[in-house]
């Protein structure tokens, strides 16, 4: 059931992509506060699944994106998890492999708070002091690959990104560096994403 809920979350992001890309088509330069293009994650230590919007800067050299994500109780293996991430994508250069087809090796960082009830801010009165640390925020080191295809003639969509990510998350390593019990290779995750463009 909670899968269908978020299967049904993604169609009406979507959905509302369309009809918002059709009319903003009428005008003849978009708004600066209007996204380049809607992003689905699956993954990546920013929710089990992350939607958002994202900006093209600095001509195209850095993507800058505005992430919800969403983590079920049942992968979680406690309380449901609800993130809001800013995620910083670099395009380290672009290779044409085929007509309207790039390949891009990319590079980036994430800065995520949970706005749930499994972490904290402050220390709560409850524990020792410094005996823990706020856990509220995390970051994320990533490296990947994307490809984008251009769409010549279409109504709905200019263009789409496939991407594939590797990544870790700041206290991950952390404990792989400091610890016996955690090896690199257990620090790391994987994550793959869609961007639609406008």
């Amino acid at each position: 059931m909670k899968n269908k809920n978020i299967f049904i979350f993604v169609l009406f992001v979507l959905f509302f992509s369309k009809s918002y890309a059709q009319e903003s088509t009428l005008a003849k330069e978009k708004a600066w506060y209007v996204p380049d293009y809607v992003k689905v994650q699956f993954a990546g230590n920013i929710g089990f699944i992350s939607l958002g919007a994202g900006y093209q800067l600095f001509n195209k050299v850095l993507y800058t994106e505005l992430l919800y994500g969403y983590v079920p109780e049942s992968e979680s293996k406690a309380n449901r998890i609800h993130l809001i991430t800013i995620k910083n994508t670099f395009p380290i250069y672009r290779k044409e492999i085929g007509e309207n087809l790039v390949i891009t090796p990319i590079a980036g960082f994430t800065t995520s708070i949970d706005i749930g009830t499994n972490s904290f801010t402050t220390l709560p009165s409850i524990y020792p002091k410094g005996y823990y640390v706020p856990n509220a925020f995390h970051f994320t080191l990533f490296a990947g690959a994307l490809i984008h295809k251009d769409f010549k003639k279409t109504k709905i969509f200019s263009g789409v990104d496939f991407y594939a990510e590797v990544g870790t998350v700041e206290s991950y390593l952390w404990y792989a560096i400091t610890s016996k019990e955690v090896t690199l290779n257990n620090s790391f995750s994987s994550s793959i994403g869609v961007n639609f463009y406008f």
